[in-house]
């Protein structure tokens, strides 16, 4: 449609803008007038606040964390391939697929604490898209990974020029740095541009991509396999006994698993492009940088508010200069950890363990899926004694100095030694499909249905219980059923519904409470720690499984052990720190009346006069919030409850540092109030 006549050139051009760059002449004063640091967060939260779910954030989040959630769950197809096309043959130990793991992990876990913690200190907008880029390079070397020349000597033995699988373990390092910094980078993406009403529903969609990203990993895999198949003429059940038989099923494998990693860096090239274009988080340089007219024109940039009104003019008071955190940024955090008899310590130490906790059962049951999945897919007389006993011999012991031409540690324990490398990937790809895939999508969507009709910390304590019933009636029947010979349907069926209440609660409120519960100018780093924690967990139960395997009895009696875990863990969510309003209250905790005055965030009751003389802005800026946030009506079951502002949750370190000062300071002889150096009384209502 031609533009009309009435519209400019410029107009025009503006529309098709991924961000707003033209700022309205009602608000442009913003950008231009030094408000002083009181006002910061009244500013915010007013141009912020009043806008609701945002798609542009939220896809410059997501696909980013689609991409890296998709190279992680790719692993279930491209292991056992690898294994057929290039077999290990002693290279990387015994376990070459379990060592890859854990480098991954621990790739995952230094891009965690790294990035998260330069977020804090260089900035966000100058990490958006370096992580994406890491993922993207590491992901053309996996795909490009190699033996180089091979040459068979006379006698069997195998010589090549290059090996695949050191390339493999480098890169895959590397991938899982990628994949780590992704977390804390799309976690501080969505809480601090994200409005108070929106952020729960917006995080929560964010840690759905995990869920959409392994379904697409497993479709693509079944899809590349059988088209691949069928336009190399491969015979499906063909036992691959002949040489030219064997050499056409490697040439479709090899094509297949190359093409399932290599379709990351599709969603990754269009995430960087969103993230080198998004502005840098208004509150990064409010509460970090100190600089309170960029932080409004990043905000309007972002969200296009046209009308405002002033309260009070910015000459009403007098200004103090954006320098109130000049200290060490190290000995400030360790400050801010020991504060009240080391509460905050003991906060970041909570959420960790509880990710932790959640990984172990998490991964455990998730990331080693094909194996696991192929014994409870089995009944217990699938296989002879004689099945078993070669399936465990070929996939634990390979002779280092053989050809290792005929070995099978791709195909699972228990499956059929007559079971073809086509029939294995094809098998692994639909039972993910059914028992993993659908019921972790259906919980994360109910998780985004949910999360803001009940506190959060009380979904975490109830899933948790609930999982632990489900390891137990999982594990209890799978052992049952083994001694009895019979069936594992029942198991099975409890194990996909595991998969569903996992990603209703844990897997998608943890990610969000990290996200919420800590201060701007630390939530990179604590983020990355708490994160971090959980990748701890997920190494130890690779290890764990590494040696015990993935027959009837062995992960039965795992899948048990894991409920004293899941208990822990419900007992221990119960002292996370509520970030949303209780059904019925209208004032947020923080700012709560009492005996006459106000109770700052460190519990002491104060004048409010005093008080709002040193944090006018603050404290309005609170009570915004708290009138755009209360709850309606005389509550009920599923009313929606009203989240906290983040800085209500966890306020800035320098704030709660001048409120105390204030508390602490002497009383005028004149009035009996408390003497105040620096008063401000401006501010915005956004309309």
């Amino acid at each position: 449609m031609a533009p009309s006549e009435t519209e400019s050139p410029e107009h025009v051009k503006s529309r098709w803008r991924w961000w707003n760059r033209d700022i309205h002449e009602d608000v442009k004063h913003l950008t231009t007038i030094n408000y002083s640091v009181k006002e910061r967060e009244r500013q915010i939260l007013k141009l912020v606040d009043d806008n609701g779910f945002n798609s542009k954030v939220f896809f410059v989040a997501a696909s980013g964390f689609l991409a890296s959630s998709y190279s992680l769950f790719s692993t279930n197809v491209i292991t056992p391939a690898i294994s057929f096309v290039s077999p290990a043959c002693g290279r990387l130990g015994s376990e070459p697929g379990q060592v890859i793991d854990l480098l991954t992990l621990l790739g995952s876990i230094t891009g965690m604490l790294v990035m998260g913690h330069f977020a804090d200190r260089a900035g966000r907008k100058r990490l958006y898209g370096l992580e994406l880029a890491i993922l993207i390079v590491a992901t053309m070397g996996v795909v490009q990974a190699s033996e180089g020349f091979t040459y068979v000597a006379p006698d069997g033995n195998s010589q090549r020029s290059m090996d695949m699988y050191a390339w493999l373990a480098w890169w895959r390092a590397a991938l899982g740095f990628g994949i780590g910094a992704e977390y804390p980078i799309s976690a501080i993406i969505v809480a601090e541009w994200a409005s108070t009403e929106s952020r729960g529903t917006m995080l929560a969609a964010v840690k759905s991509m995990q869920s959409l990203a392994r379904i697409l990993a497993v479709a693509i895999g079944l899809g590349a396999l059988r088209n691949t198949a069928s336009k190399r003429s491969l015979d499906p059940d063909a036992l691959q006994t002949e040489p030219l038989e064997l050499n056409k099923a490697r040439l479709v494998v090899d094509e297949v698993w190359r093409t399932v990693i290599g379709i990351a860096i599709i969603p990754a090239a269009i995430a960087i492009f969103a993230r080198l274009t998004i502005p840098e988080t208004p509150r990064y340089y409010v509460d970090i940088m100190k600089d309170l007219r960029k932080a409004v024109k990043k905000a309007l940039q972002v969200y296009k508010t046209k009308r405002v009104e002033e309260t009070n003019t910015p000459e009403a008071g007098t200004f103090r200069q954006n320098s109130d955190q000049d200290e060490h940024w190290y000995r400030g955090a360790w400050n801010y950890l020991k504060r009240d008899k080391y509460a905050q310590l003991r906060k970041l130490a909570l959420i960790s363990v509880l990710w932790g906790i959640m990984d172990v059962g998490f991964y455990g049951n998730a990331l080693d899926s094909p194996s696991a999945l192929a014994t409870l897919w089995h009944g217990p007389q699938a296989l002879t004694k004689r099945d078993v006993s070669l399936a465990a011999l070929a996939f634990r012991q390979v002779d280092s100095k053989a050809s290792c031409s005929g070995d099978t540690s791709w195909r699972a324990e228990s499956e059929p030694t007559t079971t073809t490398i086509y029939h294995m990937l094809e098998y692994n790809s639909i039972r993910s499909i059914v028992a993993v895939c659908i019921p972790s999508m259906l919980g994360s969507i109910g998780a985004i249905l949910i999360i803001n009709r009940f506190r959060r910390k009380m979904i975490l304590v109830t899933t948790f219980f609930l999982i632990a019933l489900l390891f137990a009636i999982t594990g209890g029947t799978l052992i049952a059923t083994f001694r009895g010979g019979r069936s594992h349907t029942a198991t099975l069926v409890f194990y996909a519904i595991t998969q569903f209440v996992y990603n209703l609660g844990p897997n998608t409120i943890i990610f969000i409470l990290a996200a919420e519960i800590f201060p701007t100018v630390y939530r990179g780093t604590f983020y990355g720690i708490a994160a971090a924690g959980g990748k701890v967990g997920a190494i130890m139960i690779r290890a764990i499984i590494g040696k015990t395997g993935n027959q009837e009895m062995a992960l039965g009696i795992r899948i048990l052990i894991f409920i004293p875990f899941m208990l822990f863990a419900a007992l221990l969510s119960w002292y996370l720190p509520d970030v949303q309003y209780p059904v019925g209250d209208s004032v947020p905790p923080a700012v709560e009346e009492a005996a006459g005055g106000v109770v700052v965030p460190n519990g002491e009751p104060h004048d409010r006069e005093q008080v709002e003389a040193d944090d006018t802005s603050s404290d309005s800026a609170s009570s915004h919030s708290t009138e755009r946030n209360r709850v309606k009506g005389a509550g009920g079951f599923f009313v929606r409850l009203r989240n906290m502002t983040l800085e209500e949750i966890a306020p800035n370190p320098s704030q709660l540092d001048r409120r105390r000062k204030i508390a602490s300071a002497p009383q005028s002889p004149t009035n009996g109030t408390m003497q105040v150096d620096e008063l401000s009384s401006g501010g915005l209502k956004a309309q």
